[in-house]
């Protein structure tokens, strides 16, 4: 669970600050490179969390008075509905977060491998 609240309220408050959209590639890169234990645990946990924020805050940009652009836009790329559309954003940044997490997990991999001393 904190695996996933940890990317979550990081990438929030940094794209609160900041606005931009990399952050959910920097912060589950840097994220997978301290994770020690597993590649699931750094992947899927910083994945989750992008996923989470982003389809959460594309649900409330949707329902807080963007119904009107959020449907034009959903029928101009052929989903159907502004949930849809939605959870198309919420997979797009699951997936970028998941390969940077994993990323950076292989980068801690190859890096500590290269320097340890036989």
């Amino acid at each position: 669970m904190i695996n996933i609240l940890v990317p979550l309220i990081i990438v929030f408050l940094l794209q609160l600050i900041f606005y931009s959209w990399w952050w959910i590639i920097l912060v589950p890169l840097v994220l997978g490179f301290l994770e020690k234990d597993s590649a699931l645990k750094a992947s899927a946990g910083t994945g989750l969390g992008v996923f989470l924020l982003w389809f959460g805050m594309a649900i409330y940009q949707w329902k807080s008075g963007g119904e009107i652009i959020v449907t034009r836009i959903a029928e101009v790329m052929g989903a159907g509905s502004g949930f849809v559309l939605a959870l198309a954003t919420g997979l797009v940044g699951f997936l970028v977060a998941l390969i940077a997490g994993y990323a950076g997990f292989s980068l801690r991999k190859v890096l500590i491998k290269e320097y340890q001393i036989s």
